[in-house]
């Protein structure tokens, strides 16, 4: 069965959603603040104190430093989710296990961090992360994928054409935060997550 990520939560509203449909993850961003979803280590600490503990927190970060990694993890997180530059030394030594993500500008870098142990999973997202769209899915056919390790779908994901994505992908994981975001743009729809949640979790992928 598919597992499922919700990210960008950034409320206490949005944990219950969370508790209510459990995703297999929950992402928060963090050290961001470029991103409407982004929040700080206290607020992390409260909405993870509130989360309930089958489902696995990640700190989504860009460009970390191994400084904010130790926080997040002091903060109580399972996984760091890392977007753009970070070297092998980082990669290999955060103290928080790494899902390492790719957008469609640097994919070609995947096959060099196959083999970071530290590495739990790869995501693949659009070429701007966040934005809400999609990209040519195709482009994931040629890579290798390790049974060790996360193979997560991310990019304009909605529970429109969540079914379609993993038919097509077969992803071990679809993550999704603007396509469960209330038609405003502000905060999280209960039954977009509900719906996206649902609609992963029916579709066999094999």
């Amino acid at each position: 069965m598919t597992k499922v990520k919700i990210c960008g939560i950034t409320s206490a509203l949005e944990i219950e959603y969370i508790n209510e449909y459990k995703p297999d993850f929950a992402g928060f961003v963090m050290f961001f603040p470029k991103s409407k979803r982004n929040i700080d280590s206290e607020t992390a600490r409260e909405l993870l104190n509130a989360l309930t503990a089958s489902v696995k927190s990640v700190a989504v970060m860009v460009n970390p430093s191994i400084e904010q990694i130790n926080i997040a993890k002091e903060c109580g997180f399972d996984y760091v989710q890392i977007h753009g530059d970070a070297d092998n030394s980082l990669l290999k030594n955060s103290p928080l296990p790494v899902i390492r993500a790719f957008n469609v500008s640097d994919i070609n870098k995947f096959d060099e961090y196959s083999s970071i142990d530290n590495i739990i999973g790869f995501l693949f997202d659009s070429a701007l992360p966040g934005s809400g769209n999609t990209f040519d899915w195709t482009l994931l056919d040629r890579l290798h994928r390790d049974k060790n390790k996360l193979f997560i779908l991310a990019g304009g994901l909605t529970p429109d054409n969540v079914a379609d994505a993993i038919v097509q992908v077969k992803p071990d994981a679809v993550d999704v935060s603007s396509g469960v975001e209330n038609d405003n743009g502000t905060g999280k729809s209960k039954n977009k997550i509900r719906d996206f949640i649902k609609l992963a979790k029916s579709v066999k992928s094999s």
